[in-house]
């Protein structure tokens, strides 16, 4: 009597197909993790994008603060205001910058450029402390803190808006030798200045510096310079 075969290629079958299929449900999840890592990845760019982009117009506003502090004489004479229009570049206002920048009320934030090696030179806003928030020790400005505009910025996060005011610091320049047409007359520019400010996001870890070169050709009358 012959005897019957067992089955066996059936089972090799049946083995390889649960391979097949656990290796499909693999691929399958391995699919949707990337899938949602991506997704998750896209919303943190996403919103690092939108955070840096707050920061950028925070610090932008800063810059416009500055400008207004260094140039607008009409604010400066206004009752009660501590705008220093008429004070930069006022040859007879004894109106000086500090070396590594003035912590004091009506100087703060003005600052003359150290004497550094040219080889190890850094910029003069690496040795600002920007996070010092004693008003006695700090050496940078406020928006608004002189040109009374603080109130208009608000912070939070409901709606977005930066964790921090913006802030800046005004550096004694080298006048360039050039000339700027104001009024169909030509001034040579007397006073120039360079302004860093620094913008916050949501995050106050996300943070922008900004540069600006502010001239200053010719003082106003009203000033009395």
């Amino acid at each position: 009597m012959t005897p019957i075969a067992s089955p066996r290629p059936m089972r090799r079958q049946h083995g390889l197909a649960l391979i097949f299929v656990l290796l499909m449900m693999v691929i399958t999840l391995s699919s949707a993790l990337f899938a949602a890592r991506s997704t998750l990845l896209g919303d943190k760019a996403a919103r690092n994008d939108r955070d840096h982009q707050t920061a950028f117009q925070a610090a932008e506003l800063a810059l416009n603060d500055a400008e207004l502090d260094i140039m607008d004489a009409t604010l400066a004479l206004a009752t009660g205001s501590k705008a220093r229009g008429c004070k930069f570049g006022n040859k007879k206002a004894a109106f000086y910058p500090d070396i590594n920048c003035s912590a004091d009320t009506d100087r703060r934030g003005f600052c003359a450029i150290p004497m550094q090696d040219p080889d190890t030179a850094t910029p003069i806003y690496k040795h600002i402390d920007w996070e010092e928030t004693s008003d006695n020790a700090r050496v940078y400005v406020k928006y608004g803190e002189f040109t009374g505009r603080a109130s208009h910025f608000k912070t939070g996060s409901k709606p977005p808006m930066p964790a921090k005011p913006p802030k800046y610091i005004i550096v004694q320049a080298t006048p360039a030798k050039v000339q700027i047409v104001r009024n169909k007359q030509t001034f040579e520019v007397e006073a120039a200045y360079k302004v860093y400010a620094l913008g916050y996001g949501v995050n106050p870890n996300t943070r922008v510096m900004l540069e600006a070169e502010i001239y200053k050709p010719v003082l106003e009358k009203s000033c009395g310079g």
